[in-house]
């Protein structure tokens, strides 16, 4: 299975997430030294941007190759049963056609 781009990017944030929380409980590093790299609102405004932008992939409209399939389907299967609809004109009409000479037929005495 092949990732795409954003894919990608929310694996390297996960990874990047894990390894500073293992770090930071093993003692590695502390919280003056993530501070002191990244201060404390710019967390949040990277947490509250990483779910827009998956969450908008998520939510995003289906492409239009996907679209265009499903017209073509719709297209293929509305001709199939206009091609049934007449075939059953047809069978209807040779009914009544049929039903209409044997009453002939019999009035007449054949």
């Amino acid at each position: 299975m092949q990732l795409n781009i954003p894919d990608n990017f929310l694996f390297a944030i996960f990874i990047a997430v894990i390894v500073t929380y293992e770090s930071y409980n093993r003692g590695i590093i502390t919280m003056e030294m993530i501070y002191s790299v990244i201060p404390e609102n710019t967390i949040i405004y990277v947490i509250i941007a990483v779910v827009f932008i998956y969450l908008r992939k998520i939510i995003s409209p289906p492409s239009t190759s996907i679209q265009n399939q499903i017209l073509t389907t719709i297209d293929q299967r509305l001709q199939k049963l206009e091609r049934d609809i007449l075939s059953l004109q047809n069978d209807n009409a040779r009914i009544q056609n049929e039903s209409e000479w044997r009453n002939e037929a019999r009035s007449i005495g054949l």
